[in-house]
């Protein structure tokens, strides 16, 4: 086998060179690592995404979908990274959000514990969600919540249509699975 031979330094463009710092996220001071996601999670937040800017594409839809793990920063101590995230604005590319997008969207894996989960939930909605989406691939379900302390379930029969906010996109929840 060939060895390489690297006669410059490479050019490296990341903000920070640990991964464990990467995957980690602070809910309200606690620091929590995150695991990294499986292929299943992956699939998901692709066909998710997918669903979404096929809508905004090609079916008169609007606004500008975010994902990957981008994060989100409320204040020095509730820093997340969100699954999917849908906004009517574009927002500035260079800086990391201070407020939810209307539709924050988690795909529920193996590692998210619930009270970590629940705390987020709540704060994307404190901080301007209209709606959070907690999907669960292994029950096949999607749970909204809403800014007024409720939640509905939606199983693989069922669609998802979001309120006027995002008027014209709804969602078969067995697209998805």
């Amino acid at each position: 086998m060939p060895s390489i031979v690297i006669e410059k330094e490479p050019i490296v463009e990341i903000e920070v060179f640990s991964e464990k710092e990467e995957r980690i996220e602070i809910y309200r001071g606690m620091q929590i690592e995150m695991p990294y996601t499986k292929p299943e999670h992956g699939r998901i937040l692709l066909e998710l995404s997918y669903k979404i800017n096929n809508w905004i594409k090609k079916e008169s839809g609007f606004g500008y979908i975010y994902g990957g793990e981008a994060g989100i920063k409320f204040s020095e101590i509730q820093k997340y990274s969100f699954d999917l995230a849908w906004s009517d604005t574009l927002l500035e590319k260079d800086k990391i959000p201070s407020v939810s997008l209307p539709l924050m969207i988690e795909i529920i894996s193996d590692g998210n514990l619930l009270e970590s989960t629940m705390i987020k939930v709540e704060d994307y909605l404190s901080f301007g969600a209209k709606e959070v989406w907690l999907v669960f691939p292994k029950r096949k379900i999607i749970q909204v919540y809403y800014p007024n302390n409720t939640s509905k379930i939606f199983k693989a029969e069922d669609t998802i249509t979001p309120g006027e906010w995002i008027k014209g996109f709804s969602l078969k929840v067995n697209d998805i699975f």
